[in-house]
């Protein structure tokens, strides 16, 4: 009689957690009353454009069962159909993303895109990035990804310090920058954390493809960015607060 009493209430527990599960793509009141904003709602492409352009790109991009799913193929930087922006810049923010990546895939999250004249013929816009890509299998230049090219880290830049990441399941990622002060984590947990007054960060300018991208190291704010790289990935549940 105990155990029977003891499993309708951890029916009625789990029900009840059900009925308040917060949907994909929505914010709680809570939420809402500390400054907290959708930048992807689930249903439409709105608040997005193509990079370098007024509107959003006609194919490649899609919006399916709460996905916003870069469905490309090309493999290259920028190969398909290019990269999607925010309309808005950003300064100081927080910003959290779900994400998934099929095997060998490639993506990120880049901000503070300044989308700066002349567009570049190839590859994407620079800007700071939250890497995303098969940790474990992809393949650069030959060799697996040192560790400054592997998911959560600011892509060339500083390495985020975190065991390879699984494909295919969804993961959670957060940035936040105030001021010079960086933060990128992954699944709950900080696995960078640097100032862009360091000289740790300055050398990792400096020893990066972006050393002479002038100002790379103080762009003060921009816009925010999602990578056509060539291969699929899908994001949901992409919020923001501005500090």
């Amino acid at each position: 009689m105990y155990y029977l009493r003891l499993m309708a209430i951890i029916l009625w527990f789990l029900g009840v957690m059900g009925c308040n599960a917060q949907k994909p793509n929505t914010l709680t009141q809570t939420e809402q009353k500390t400054g907290w904003v959708l930048l992807f709602d689930g249903k439409t492409t709105a608040g997005w454009r193509g990079a370098y352009s007024s509107v959003f790109p006609k194919h490649g991009w899609v919006v399916k069962n709460g996905e916003l799913r870069g469905e490309l193929s090309d493999g290259a930087e920028s190969g398909d159909v290019g990269d999607i922006v925010t309309l808005k810049k950003y300064r100081n923010f927080e910003l959290i993303f779900d994400w998934k990546l099929g095997k060998g895939g490639n993506s990120g999250v880049k901000y503070f895109i300044e989308e700066r004249q002349p567009k570049p013929e190839k590859g994407s816009q620079t800007g700071y990035e939250y890497q995303l890509i098969d940790d474990a299998d992809y393949i650069y230049n030959g060799k697996p990804l040192p560790q400054d090219l592997k998911t959560a880290s600011i892509y060339d830049v500083m390495a985020a310090k975190k065991p390879d990441i699984k494909v295919e399941v969804w993961h959670s990622s957060r940035i936040v920058v105030n001021g010079n002060h960086i933060e990128h984590w992954l699944d709950g947990k900080k696995v960078l954390d640097i100032n862009r007054n360091s000289e740790a960060f300055k050398q990792g300018v400096q020893q990066s493809k972006f050393k002479d991208y002038q100002g790379f190291a103080s762009i003060p704010e921009g816009h925010i960015l999602l990578q056509d790289h060539g291969h699929s990935v899908a994001f949901k549940n992409i919020k923001l607060k501005e500090l």
